[in-house]
């Protein structure tokens, strides 16, 4: 399944963090939002990594699942391009 994810976080050390680790697993589209392709047992191990980089009582982390009729819908203007992650190799 594919899921953009976005963050709100306070602390600069935290944030980084966050975004360090979504790095890892999906493309960044803007400063704090990543596009993942993850089965279920890897979303989950993602949340819990993130739930623990972050602090709940400050920080937010928003998870929107994009099923394939959903990214058909997507409208995007300007020099932006919906990603496709099947077509990135990691080396």
């Amino acid at each position: 399944m594919k899921y953009l994810i976005c963050y709100d976080i306070c602390d600069h050390k935290r944030l980084t963090r966050v975004a360090k680790q979504l790095e890892r697993m999906g493309i960044r589209v803007q400063y704090s939002f990543f596009n993942v392709e993850l089965d279920d047992e890897m979303l989950d191990k993602l949340m819990q990594i993130l739930l623990g980089l972050i602090d709940p009582k400050e920080d937010k982390i928003y998870v929107y699942p994009l099923c394939t009729d959903c990214r058909k819908k997507v409208i995007i203007d300007g020099t932006g391009a919906l990603l496709d992650l099947n077509t990135f190799i990691i080396l």
